[in-house]
């Protein structure tokens, strides 16, 4: 049942229109068609529609072509990065079709006529609102998430990755990958099944997250491997520190499939950017790539850091047995 329909919960409505008499309208034509179904709460503002939705969530916002204090689609956009969950429905006047239609096309959910709009128009544009906003929310997890395991998947990685370059160019920091391959998976699953298999996948998934920041990438890259971005890491001594704690998440730690204790080794490829290197995306995927396989040639759980000798060909040859 939707959200809308609820009476154990009325709808959440903010209101953002500067005019209190068509606000008040708009109050009561929905009231006639919804009796004690919504909660009102009006901002006259941009800014203090962003300060309701600091303090308050909402179910649904309804928002003004024209502010005091904005002007053409920058409301819209503000109130998006604010609450990107929350459905907006843009109101204006008849005349300006072109510009609702245009607001529509920037990520508003649906649009309303001021000047032509009853209390059950409202009510349908509302609750068409909220259903496309969850159906755009079930679009964007299947095109961003691991269908299987939750993670991000490997398109969200590659951008999450764009973004942390750009901001490394604009300040200092670092940004550092780990591509994380499960070893022998395929005689896992070919020994107990592929059922079994993607029983490992989501249980090793769950404990790649453990070790990591909200904010950090964990994300399923295809197959048996995963990978980890994190910003910030600093100089590669603390890299190996990170890939040593991934390394301690399997050690001694098997995972309980099918009635047995499967142990499980993993091979982590590193590569580490620190401000002033200019590399792209796909370089750093590829160095990731190589450094673990790498490690993974040594046939034991272990890491390889691909360094600056390593664009010559060479790789850093540092495994989790040699810091021990």
């Amino acid at each position: 049942m939707s959200r809308l329909f609820s009476p154990a919960q009325p709808l959440r409505v903010l209101l953002i229109e500067d005019s209190s008499g068509e606000a008040l309208l708009i109050k009561k034509a929905l009231a006639l068609a919804m009796p004690e179904a919504c909660v009102f709460r009006q901002a006259g503002s941009l800014k203090a529609a962003l300060k309701c939705l600091a303090q308050s969530e909402f179910d649904v916002a309804l928002l003004d072509r024209s502010l005091p204090d904005t002007t053409g689609f920058s409301g819209l956009i503000s109130i998006q990065n604010m609450a990107p969950k929350l459905p907006v429905i843009f109101l204006t006047a008849l005349k300006d079709e072109a510009v609702a239609l245009s607001a529509v096309a920037r990520g508003a959910q649906d649009y309303l006529f001021k000047d032509k709009a009853d209390g059950h128009t409202i009510k349908r544009a509302i609750d068409y609102a909220i259903h496309r906003k969850q159906f755009e929310g079930v679009l964007i997890k299947q095109a961003n998430f691991d269908g299987l395991t939750g993670l991000a998947n490997r398109l969200l990685l590659e951008s999450r990755l764009d973004m942390a370059l750009a901001k490394m160019q604009r300040i200092s920091g670092a940004v550092s990958v780990f591509i994380v391959d499960l070893n022998l998976f395929a005689a896992i699953n070919d020994h107990l099944g592929h059922a079994a298999g993607d029983k490992l996948l989501r249980q090793v998934a769950d404990r790649l997250k453990r070790p990591f920041r909200e904010y950090d990438t964990v994300a399923r890259f295809g197959g048996d491997d995963f990978a980890v971005l994190i910003e910030d890491t600093g100089q590669a001594q603390n890299c190996i520190a990170v890939a040593q704690k991934i390394i301690d998440l399997f050690t001694d730690q098997p995972f309980p499939i099918e009635h047995a204790l499967v142990e499980v080794s993993v091979s982590i490829g590193i590569t580490n950017c620190v401000s002033g290197g200019l590399v792209s995306r796909d370089q750093l995927m590829r160095q990731a790539e190589q450094a673990m396989r790498n490690a993974k040639a040594d046939g034991r759980s272990g890491f390889r850091l691909y360094g600056g000798e390593m664009l010559a060909g060479e790789a850093v040859n540092i495994s989790s047995a040699d810091r021990r």
